[in-house]
């Protein structure tokens, strides 16, 4: 593919993941849910949790002090539970993230959603897979449901 359509494919799907973030939390509040909530019935397969204040976390945040605290996995899990497909490859953000045919590298930075910079990065390297390469990032801060996209490039890990 073409740059432009890597562009295109990079900016579409994290449209798609904003999209579905408005649409779960619009199901917790349409359906009375208040707070932390396991396995929202009304969203999808039913099988996301929430945060306390109703945007999605994860599908197993049994360890998330009742849904205030994010971890690493909390991130490909949403991923894949908002966007309820396998059409992307995601890895955890390493320098081996980078080999290979993975299409979007993820991890968090933070933990606790009190902090207002707590949030989930994805970042699309499909379209370059080279370290230290800018690329399309989709940042998603579960506390407040909010989701921005810019351009970025991914920190790299010293070789040892």
């Amino acid at each position: 593919m073409g740059q432009d359509a890597h562009d295109s494919v990079a900016r579409n799907v994290f449209a798609s993941f904003s999209t579905s973030v408005s649409l779960y939390h619009s199901c917790w509040a349409a359906f009375g849910a208040n707070g932390y909530q396991v396995d929202l019935t009304c969203y999808g397969a039913g099988d996301v949790d929430s945060t306390t204040t109703g945007y999605p976390l994860g599908k197993d945040t049994s360890s998330s002090a009742n849904g205030t605290k994010l971890q690493g996995d909390y991130c490909k899990q949403v991923w894949q539970g908002l966007l309820a497909n396998n059409d992307y490859k995601l890895a955890m953000h390493s320098n081996a993230a980078f080999e290979g045919n993975n299409d979007i590298v993820y991890w968090y930075y933070g933990g606790d959603l009190t902090n207002k910079e707590t949030h989930c990065y994805y970042n699309y390297i499909a379209d370059d897979r080279s370290k230290g390469a800018e690329n399309w990032q989709l940042k998603y801060f579960p506390g407040t449901g909010l989701t921005q996209v810019s351009r970025s490039t991914l920190s790299i890990q010293p070789d040892p």
